[in-house]
């Protein structure tokens, strides 16, 4: 009898241990699956994020082609030669195309300075690039331009600033803020001559005019069609600002502010295309 008691009792206490084993098997079965859920949801994540950072790369990487820039040639044979850079090895053949229209379109403007005069015209212009990056083209124009019969030949002074992404020409206004504040930095002197021989000499002819008066130049600076005496230009770091000035002074003259200087005035650093070209300038 007591023999039987007892395999009762161990046959009861398996059963029991048997039943709690399986429980915390499904227990940890269930954990399992959970913790296989969550690594699932983390992958998922994770490629999500790795995709959306390869897609912004490829992205970014579509605006910031790289270009190289070749030399091209007007001459009309009668005295007029305009030399003019030309974009290639773009990665879109037509938005070449079409940047190069606007570059040459630009560049013949310099025959605009003696459309209206009699006798005979002679035109030597030549360009410098002063900014080659992804997303602006920079472009000064200079040269010598004469007339029949005209007491001295003029020295020529025009610029393209060139939104490669967009292939639309950027002007003074459309950089920064032509406001009061911004004028005044160029009559008081912030702006530095890139010929500081005749700093002087330029800012007697600069104080000339008033402030409303090198408003209203500033706010014209670069003209579409015709020749104006104020031109804008882009470096790396720094805003460039051709004027008119007297002729025993050069016909023109050009002066340099960073962009960090006048960062309040910029237009263009809140545009996204714009952004890392002016991320170091701040």
């Amino acid at each position: 009898m007591f023999r039987k008691l007892c395999i009762g009792l161990i046959i009861i206490g398996t059963i029991a241990i048997t039943v709690s084993c399986s429980g915390k098997t499904n227990d940890l079965s269930k954990e399992a699956m959970a913790n296989n859920n969550v690594s699932s949801e983390s992958s998922k994540i994770e490629n999500n994020k790795t995709n959306g950072d390869v897609a912004q790369k490829a992205n970014k990487s579509s605006h910031q082609s790289s270009y190289k820039i070749i030399s091209e040639t007007y001459d009309d044979n009668q005295g007029t030669k305009i030399s003019y850079p030309q974009i290639t090895d773009f990665n879109d053949a037509e938005k070449q195309k079409k940047l190069n229209e606007t570059i040459k379109n630009e560049a013949l403007k310099g025959n605009n300075y003696y459309k209206d005069v009699d006798g005979k015209v002679t035109i030597d212009i030549k360009y410098e690039i002063v900014c080659q990056e992804p997303e602006i083209l920079s472009i000064i124009y200079s040269g010598v331009g004469n007339v029949s019969g005209a007491a001295h030949p003029s020295n020529l002074f025009y610029t393209t600033n060139l939104d490669i992404i967009n292939n639309k020409k950027l002007r003074l206004n459309d950089i920064v803020d032509v406001n009061d504040d911004f004028v005044n930095m160029l009559i008081i002197g912030k702006f530095k001559a890139v010929n500081s021989d005749y700093e002087a000499q330029y800012k007697s002819d600069i104080n000339i005019s008033s402030l409303d008066d090198w408003k209203k130049r500033l706010l014209a600076a670069d003209p579409s069609d015709n020749m104006g005496s104020e031109f804008c230009y882009m470096t790396k770091d720094s805003l460039g600002l051709s004027v008119g000035v007297i002729h025993a002074l050069g016909d023109h003259a050009e002066f340099e502010i960073k962009y960090k200087d006048i960062w309040k005035y910029i237009k263009l650093k809140d545009d996204a295309h714009f952004q890392d070209f002016f991320k170091t300038a701040d």
